[in-house]
């Protein structure tokens, strides 16, 4: 946990040259050099003989602020709670100047506290391992499901082939798994290339329809720092060729960790980039028409002075779930949850509890769209190999609101004559009418759409607000529609079961003094005509 950085701070102290008593809260020589063969002696794994010099050295001088420290951290690290909370007690009554030295003393007998509490009071939790068709001798980690429940990915790291390039003796790849008829699982399968390679790849998210694929690499020649994000689409049974997803989101420092919203407008990663409030923080962007916003920090309810990772938005878009070890918990890397309030802010992180969380690092973790499954890797579980996926029921009170998966153009849903549908995740940049990935994988689905109703013929509108020109909007607007109509085409619908018209600012459906109305004006519609 964060406190271990005490240790670590007063170590680097005795590694510089001449730094003797001017670094310490005591002037007593003989306290010192106690406390400097008990720091030896710590350094040596002498316990027993690192507490002696350490309560030797507070018997010297009482006010050794950093004995105490060291001392209750080492009674913490043995499990001795009760002695090392009185420790900690001891050192906020010296009032000490340094406040992050108090800090750190309240959040060690926070977690005290926690920890007995959260033993006395465990909750349900019988984890259930997701068997040899899922997990294989190596690690499987960071699973992600498609909203409808029935696509599961995940990263498995297993030793490196003797035709990969990768620098480290093991790599990482993605393997799939389809949820069968009998609720069982099929045998994981690699992905194929383009978006596995030679190289490493991992730390993925997919789109609640399985379409778009974000994930981590390390180290490319097209990257922008140490680890950045990549965007792959389907179209049809093929992943085009991942691509970086730009500066807007990587920087030079290190990104992972995606996740992204049901809408797929909303990006969630994890990243060291400075501005944060610790060392690993997590970051959300929001997709606009001209691409993805400005990361922006999820503010001190989700972030802390520690690391944060392994972040999941619940398809109720209300819901979030992360891994850290800044906030009260039973030790190492906690899994939590927070809630979103009705102004658009985070709640309060709350520990999911024991033995959810235990004195390991747990992490990972994703829920199913109904709310009632979480899925999660461990390797302190006995399972097929070193770190498997595991599932388990879902603690009522630990449950986001459940949501039933409804895509308008999926093959149950087959709209009426006169029905017109928007295309939310058709996006155009300012004045532009040219299609990115994101449009292409909407209008996707309307191609296997109408390959499934083959009589069946649409009329593509385009829409925008009332900014600028009235006469340029109306072009505007007949150009995006006829891009859309262009696209359709090229995959293979015939022309004479389309038609295509731009409606320029003409047919607002929302307020146009507001930009959330502008947002909602500035779309793209089909309309059945014939079916």
């Amino acid at each position: 946990m964060k406190r271990r950085l005490i240790i670590l701070c007063l170590g680097l102290l005795l590694a510089l040259p001449g730094a003797r008593a001017q670094f310490y809260s005591s002037t007593n020589k003989k306290a010192i050099r106690q406390y400097e063969l008990g720091l030896q002696q710590l350094q040596s794994a002498n316990i027993q003989e690192a507490e002696k010099c350490l309560r030797q050295t507070i018997a010297l001088d009482r006010k050794f602020e950093e004995a105490y420290l060291t001392l209750g951290e080492m009674l913490l690290d043995q499990r001795r709670e009760t002695e090392a909370r009185e420790i900690f007690e001891q050192f906020l009554s010296l009032g000490s100047r340094y406040k992050a030295w108090n800090q750190e003393a309240r959040f060690a007998i926070d977690c005290i506290d926690f920890r007995r509490e959260a033993l006395e009071h465990p909750v349900p939790f019988q984890p259930i391992n997701m068997g040899p068709e899922v997990n294989s001798p190596y690690d499987e980690y960071l699973p992600t499901l498609t909203a409808d429940g029935k696509t599961l990915i995940s990263t498995r790291r297993m030793p490196k082939n003797e035709y990969s390039p990768a620098e480290t003796e093991e790599e990482e790849d993605f393997y799939v798994s389809q949820l069968q008829e009998d609720g069982t699982w099929s045998p994981a399968q690699r992905m194929e290339e383009p978006v596995n390679s030679t190289d490493n790849e991992g730390a993925q998210c997919i789109s609640q329809d399985g379409r778009i694929m974000i994930f981590t690499a390390c180290n490319r020649k097209d990257g922008y720092g140490r680890c950045d994000l990549y965007l792959c689409v389907r179209h049809g049974e093929e992943w085009s060729r991942p691509r970086n997803i730009g500066i807007e989101i990587n920087s030079r420092s290190w990104e992972s960790q995606p996740c992204l919203s049901l809408d797929g407008r909303t990006l969630y990663f994890v990243s060291d980039r400075k501005g944060g409030y610790g060392g690993k923080d997590i970051w959300v962007s929001r997709l606009t028409e001209n691409g993805w916003g400005a990361p922006q920090n999820m503010g001190p309810e989700i972030n802390t002075e520690g690391d944060e990772s392994s972040p999941f938005i619940h398809f109720d878009d209300k819901t979030f779930y992360f891994t850290s070890n800044g906030h009260v918990g039973m030790g190492g890397f906690d899994l939590f949850v927070s809630r979103r309030n009705e102004d658009g802010t985070w709640g309060k992180a709350q520990n999911m509890g024991y033995p959810i969380n235990t004195e390991h690092d747990e992490s990972n973790l994703i829920v199913s769209a109904d709310g009632s499954r979480a899925y999660f890797s461990s390797n302190i579980l006995e399972g097929y190999g070193r770190q498997d996926l595991y599932y388990f029921d879902l603690p009522v009170e630990l449950r986001p609101e459940p949501v039933e998966y409804r895509d308008e153009l999926a093959q149950e849903e087959t709209p009426e004559v006169g029905e017109s549908i928007t295309l939310k995740n058709v996006l155009f940049a300012t004045g532009q009418y040219t299609l990115n990935e994101t449009a292409q994988v909407e209008l996707d689905k309307v191609v296997e759409m109408l390959n499934r109703n083959a009589t069946m013929e649409i009329e593509l509108e385009g829409h925008t607000d009332n900014t600028g020109d009235a006469a340029a909007n109306q072009q505007l607007s007949e150009h995006r529609a006829k891009a859309c109509y262009d696209y359709i085409v090229s995959r293979g619908i015939a022309e004479e079961r389309l038609s295509f018209r731009g409606y320029g600012e003409s047919r607002p459906i929302a307020d146009n003094t507001t930009e959330d109305g502008r947002a909602q004006n500035r779309r793209t519609v089909f309309t059945v005509k014939a079916r």
